[in-house]
């Protein structure tokens, strides 16, 4: 997990033991970055994530103010988390099931997401993330052909996409779009999660670009219900 995802979970926790309440001033930048051991720059951008969710607010001139309910920032889905990041944050240990890597045809949704040719190959992953061993989510994450080679010169399961784009590839992940569909359980999931086919189970679908927008991976997730929650912060601006 990056540095300023660790800043962020740590800003998080030290609010939670100083029992900080809605209305209440924050350490100072200064104090922050003694507390917590970061770069003042690192520290920054953590800052700046909970802004983005609503848990914070900096005042001209006074200083920074809890202004949401951090009891909540673990299911929010305002963050853009991988898989990995986002069992993690709500306290599981990440772990694969099942996993495929091979070339498929990329179908018309597919392409255009990447802006590659319909029907030409491209890289897929398939897995079955667990949340403390449980299934919680059968990922499939098409691979843009620019990072594909390096992408298969790995060879770990447990490959937290995101760490091996930011980490590896030093490439800046921009905003995340995402759909959010309901639908039901196919024969397939259903022996996957040990979960009911046909009832109902949630796809999350979506682009991760980088911070140019150009396309990095397409991936479409199925979530179980019952393990994770998620949640959306709705504010105006």
């Amino acid at each position: 997990m990056q540095s300023y995802l660790e800043a962020r979970r740590a800003l998080i926790d030290l609010i939670k033991s100083r029992s900080f309440a809605i209305g209440d001033k924050l350490p100072t930048e200064g104090e922050l970055v003694e507390a917590l051991g970061v770069s003042r720059l690192t520290l920054r951008e953590a800052l700046r994530m909970l802004r983005e969710e609503g848990l914070i607010y900096i005042q001209q001139g006074s200083g920074m103010y809890v202004s949401g309910d951090v009891d909540q920032v673990t299911r929010t889905f305002n963050t853009n988390l991988g898989i990995t990041e986002m069992i993690q944050a709500a306290g599981y240990a990440p772990g694969v099931k099942s996993f495929y890597r091979g070339l498929e045809k990329a179908d018309a949704e597919i392409a255009a997401e990447l802006r590659i040719p319909e029907l030409s190959d491209v890289v897929v992953v398939r897995r079955i993330r667990t949340a403390d061993d449980r299934p919680v989510v059968f990922s499939a994450d098409y691979i843009a052909p620019r990072i594909a080679a390096d992408f298969l010169a790995k060879n770990d399961e447990n490959l937290s996409l995101y760490a091996f784009i930011e980490g590896e590839l030093k490439i800046k992940i921009g905003i995340r779009y995402t759909e959010i569909l309901a639908e039901r359980c196919s024969a397939e999931l259903a022996s996957a999660f040990g979960y009911e086919e046909g009832a109902p189970i949630l796809l999350m679908k979506g682009l991760i670009a980088d911070q140019k927008g150009d396309p990095l991976i397409y991936g479409r997730d199925y979530f179980r219900p019952g393990v994770l929650k998620i949640s959306i912060t709705r504010r105006r601006f």
